[in-house]
């Protein structure tokens, strides 16, 4: 009795091991996922700052304005636009100092502009000329301004990045599962002799795998939630130091993560449940030593 009590002490001891592990790599995977999903949000936002400078002919008449303001609110590749009149202009410029300059020369030498932001699908060299090309061609339009440098610079780095951060996701999928792997192979080792017994008395390998599996699937269910729930309390955490992140980084979002997590974590456990027991299947009384 003693001696049962301590196997089945220890194959707790084994379990309550073999779930925490899982749920370590389970969490360092949803970590990167959120990662991800904080990084696109960033790269949004700064692409939507991308855009260009429309600068209006001085005899543009308010009605030709208006109309213009209400194309840029009706266009869906602006994300926003901000337009200034003259004098607008010169306060920005002339730090509030612009009347000293009206003085001197006698006329306001500014023009009317629209600063104009695209959507971050439109944030692209190519695209952001071809829609400055289209706004030059407007008979109120004098010039377009655009700085075409920094815009391919910040969607190279973008890309870069996100790329960098897709092949740190796919390499740490790979190792998830040999990490899993490894941990639920031990956990059958450990019960090998239990299926060759079971393999020996006529047992079909359907039966003999069936118990691994659902116990394994539990157990990477169980590992699931865990790492869910930590993520969750670190992602709390992080909204309380930067009300920003509630934008980068919304609570459905991080749904889908807690959901991919779920399935990643009970699909592993029992690919890795068939694999361990089909190779004990498999083997002799004598590789059972091995």
């Amino acid at each position: 009795m003693e001696n049962q009590n301590h196997n089945r002490s220890a194959g707790i001891g084994d379990r309550v091991t073999s779930t925490i592990s899982v749920m370590l790599v389970l969490f360092i995977l949803g970590l990167v996922a959120a990662i991800n999903i904080t990084y696109s949000g960033i790269d949004r936002q700064v692409k939507e700052k991308m855009g260009f400078t429309v600068m209006l002919r001085d005899s543009v008449a308010p009605g030709a304005a208006e109309r213009l303001q209400a194309e840029c609110a009706g266009a869906p590749y602006i994300s926003s636009f901000k337009y200034l009149t003259a004098d607008q202009v010169m306060a920005e410029e002339t730090q509030g100092e612009g009347a000293e300059l009206v003085e001197l020369l006698g006329v306001n030498p500014y023009a009317p502009m629209i600063d104009i932001r695209v959507t971050s699908v439109y944030a692209d060299v190519d695209s952001i000329s071809r829609l400055a090309a289209s706004w030059e061609s407007k008979p109120e339009v004098e010039e377009v301004s655009v700085n075409k440098e920094m815009v391919g610079n910040l969607a190279r780095n973008a890309r870069m990045l996100n790329t960098i951060l897709l092949i740190i996701a796919a390499a740490l999928l790979l190792i998830s599962f040999v990490l899993i792997n490894n941990t639920v192979r031990l956990t059958v080792y450990s019960r090998r002799f239990l299926i060759h017994t079971m393999k020996l008395v006529g047992a079909k390998g359907s039966f003999i795998r069936r118990p691994f599996l659902v116990s394994n699937m539990l157990q990477g269910l169980i590992a699931a939630a865990l790492a869910c729930g930590l993520l969750a309390l670190l992602t709390g955490w992080a909204k309380s130091l930067d009300p920003a992140m509630d934008s980068l980084l919304p609570w459905g979002a991080l749904a889908v993560v807690f959901g991919a997590v779920v399935i990643v974590g009970v699909a592993i456990c029992a690919l890795a449940a068939v694999i361990a027991t089909n190779r004990y299947l498999r083997a002799s009384y004598d590789d059972m030593f091995n």
